[in-house]
Parts: structure tokens; C-alpha cells; sequence
């Protein structure tokens, strides 16, 4: 079988402006260095969508400048903050628009 193990820039190649990115709303198991090389790569556009709410990795992505829209029920550091400094002031601001899935 073919060898599926690559390196981190070359999984992040895969992500491209404007696709959808789903991810888990726990602080646990997020792909941070994965998020870092998508972010160096300059990714524009995402779709991030949160499943059951959004954490560091979402608001990560959204203060890079990476994202256009939050899918999600909510955006937050439970049990360290209630709301992602980052999502709160682009929500605020007009860069990211918000769908409500709760």
C-alpha cells in the first residue's frame, strides 16, 4: 500500500480558498499546527462550521483573516472565557457573517 503519511504543508495544501472546514467544538484534539500552515499558506474564504459550537481552533482561523462565515451555535473558550475574543470583534466589525445552526 501507498504511504498516506505527508507532511504537515502538504496536508494543508489541500485546504483551498473558499471551502467548507468542519470542526469539532471541544478544546481537545484541535489540529492546531495543521491550522498554522493553512494560515501561512494565506487561505482566504473559509466556511468554518462548528460542530456543537466553536473553540480556539475557529477563532484561530477567523483572527488570521481565513474566514467569511461561521456555521455554528456558538463561539467560545468554555470553561476559560465566554466568547472568542477574535470572533466576537469580526463578527462585530462586518468581516465574517454568522448562520445560526442551533
Amino acid at each position: 500500500m501507498k504511504d498516506k503519511i505527508v507532511s504537515m504543508d502538504s496536508a494543508a495544501s489541500l485546504i483551498r480558498d473558499g471551502d467548507q472546514i468542519v470542526m469539532s467544538g471541544g478544546m481537545d484534539w484541535t489540529p492546531m499546527a495543521l491550522l498554522r500552515a493553512a494560515v501561512r499558506r494565506d487561505i482566504r474564504g473559509l466556511r468554518a462550521v462548528g460542530v456543537v459550537g466553536g473553540t480556539i481552533d475557529m477563532d484561530f482561523l477567523i483572527g488570521a483573516g481565513a474566514v467569511a462565515s461561521v456555521d455554528t451555535c456558538s463561539v467560545a473558550f468554555h470553561p476559560h472565557a465566554r466568547n472568542a475574543p477574535n470572533f466576537v470583534r469580526h463578527l462585530t466589525r462586518g468581516r465574517i457573517k454568522m448562520l445560526d445552526n442551533t
